[in-house]
This record gives C-alpha cells, structure tokens and sequence, in this order.
C-alpha cells in the first residue's frame, strides 16, 4: 500500500485519476446577468430514483463560478466533447474575476439563464438542493431539471477526458496548467477539511 501523493515519474497513473469524472464545464449567473463557466473538480450521479435525477457537483471555492452557484441556487453542466479542446484554456486557465471569458464562445443557455456550450455531449440545468462544506470547494446536491443530448440525430459524441486531452493540449498550455494547479492546490491545502 502506498501513501498518499503523486505517482513516480515514468511509472502507472495514481490509482485515484481513475476516478476522475469526465470533463464537464459548470456554468452559473447571479440576478444582474453576469455569467461564468469552470472546468469543475468533479460531477458524479447522487440518485438511483430515475423520475428523481441528481447530480453532486464539486466547485472549488476560489472560483467566480462557485459564487455565482451559490448565489443563484442554479447551474449548468455541459459534458464537454473530445473536439473541444479549445474550451479548456478559457474555462480551466481564466478567471471570470479578472474578466469576460465567454465572449466568442459557442454559448446557450438553460431556462434559468445559466450558460451551457452548444458543442458538448450534452447539458443538464440543475436546481442546488443543498451545499455541503468541505472546507477548499463546496459540493452541490443537485436536480436535474432538464438535460438534453446535443448534436445531430443518433450521433452518439464521446465525452472529454483528462487523459484523452492532455498529450493533446500542448507544453504551454501544461505548463500554465501546472502553475494554476499548484497555486490552487496550497490554498486548498490550507483550507481543506481533513484529519
């Protein structure tokens, strides 16, 4: 058994990147209209009651989109695509703080005003039940209110992931990845629940 941490260099992935969700883009608005969208830590499904669909979605606390969620009590998830790729540096690397950063793209949005991407798998438009504390981000039990697979009529499009798109991405964009990462990961460090 291995402590917790990061793999060897050269050698199999950690055990946990197997349960990386794919990758999905949250998105959320406050009542003045000003909207936001994230790659976000994790979405998994929180209902087994199929006329009573949930999802659980983990945001960092850092981010503008959390504020938005928690804010509104509303969010969009878009299950990214594989042809995607140039969704994640805008989503992944900006910060709706520092600015627009949806301007330009492919955007729809839900009935409650939340901004989904026209390209993706598919979206889900969820109502927040409850939020739950865990210290660095906030997990978000929510309804799903309406989903809908996008594209064209029986095309049946493949979901995003990490793996998939990281020999894709290019050193730069890595690089970048990297420094946000490990910037976030102190402040989460510092402020995550644990024992």
């Amino acid at each position: 058994m291995s402590a917790p941490g990061r793999p060897a260099p050269g050698g199999p992935p950690d055990l946990l990147s197997e349960f990386w969700a794919p990758l999905c883009a949250v998105g959320g608005r406050d009542a003045s209209g000003r909207r936001n969208a994230q790659i976000c830590v994790s979405v998994f499904g929180a209902s087994i009651v199929p006329e009573r669909p949930r999802l659980l979605v983990v945001l960092s606390r850092t981010t503008f989109t959390h504020d938005l969620v928690s804010l509104s009590g509303t969010l969009s998830v878009t299950l990214l695509a594989r042809d995607q790729l140039e969704l994640l540096e805008p989503l992944g690397l900006r910060s709706g703080r520092d600015g627009e950063k949806l301007s330009g793209l492919p955007l729809g949005e839900t009935a409650h005003g939340d901004p989904l991407f026209t390209g993706g798998v598919g979206y889900l438009a969820c109502e927040v039940l409850s939020a739950f504390d865990l210290g660095d981000s906030t997990a978000y039990l929510s309804a799903v209110r309406a989903r809908e697979r996008l594209g064209a009529p029986g095309e049946a499009r493949r979901p995003m992931r990490w793996a998939d798109a990281r020999p894709l991405v290019g050193a730069d964009f890595l690089e970048r990845w990297a420094e946000r990462s490990e910037r976030e990961q102190a402040a989460a460090h510092r402020a995550m629940i644990w024992r």
